[in-house]
């Protein structure tokens, strides 16, 4: 894999963690497609997020190459899509529960010290506004506003001394949506996943134990 391909993958992968976690507030009944806008370590993806459940669809272009990334909750399993190739990688996740479940406010406050901001408009959504400060402090701090309708994040902002990084959701559309679209095609090759160092840390985010 030469170096261009592995840091623009490297970087689809570290989008698609972080909207893992921002979307990890949703209810379950959530349903909904949204436009994406990604800044990290100097880079902007743009792309589609779809909802469905406990199931997510990433689609993002970084550096002129795109990517998608299947988050299913039910399946235990996270897939990358690199649709130009029509391959596709695979990771497993053996305690992974509904990532998008209730309770995640709760799982941040046992890393992190909760400022309420208020309330403020944001992306046509009105919400709640908060900033953490974690304990680790290399781990820095995170800004989130959250939909007080939707009960999902629009935006959040986390900077450390890894960095910072902003994820926004805008164009939020709830629609029913094909469960194709949290399916591998047919046709697309599995292919084995590459070590890359450094996956983890990224700003504002709370670490894997």
């Amino acid at each position: 894999m030469g170096t261009t391909v592995f840091a623009g993958l490297r970087r689809q992968l570290v989008v698609a963690l972080g909207g893992a976690f921002i979307f990890s507030g949703v209810a379950a009944a959530a349903e909904f497609s949204a436009d994406s806008i990604t800044t990290y370590g100097g880079h902007v993806s743009k792309g589609k997020v779809y909802l469905k459940g406990n199931n997510m669809r990433h689609e993002n272009t970084a550096a002129g190459q795109t990517a998608i990334v299947i988050l299913r909750a039910d399946k235990k399993v996270t897939w990358l899509l690199q649709p130009a190739q029509k391959t596709y990688m695979e990771m497993r996740a053996t305690k992974m529960k509904g990532a998008y479940s209730p309770g995640w406010e709760k799982e941040v406050e046992k890393l992190a010290v909760r400022k309420s901001l208020g309330t403020e408009m944001m992306n046509g959504q009105l919400c709640d506004k908060a900033f953490y400060t974690y304990r680790d402090k290399t781990m820095g701090t995170m800004t989130l506003w959250v939909s007080k309708r939707l009960k999902f994040p629009v935006k959040m902002v986390g900077k450390s001394s890894r960095g910072s990084m902003t994820m926004e959701h805008k164009n939020i559309k709830e629609t029913k949506l094909a469960n194709s679209l949290f399916e591998v095609p047919a046709g697309y090759k599995k292919t084995e996943m590459p070590t890359m160092p450094g996956i983890r840390g990224m700003p504002g985010m709370p670490r894997k134990r």
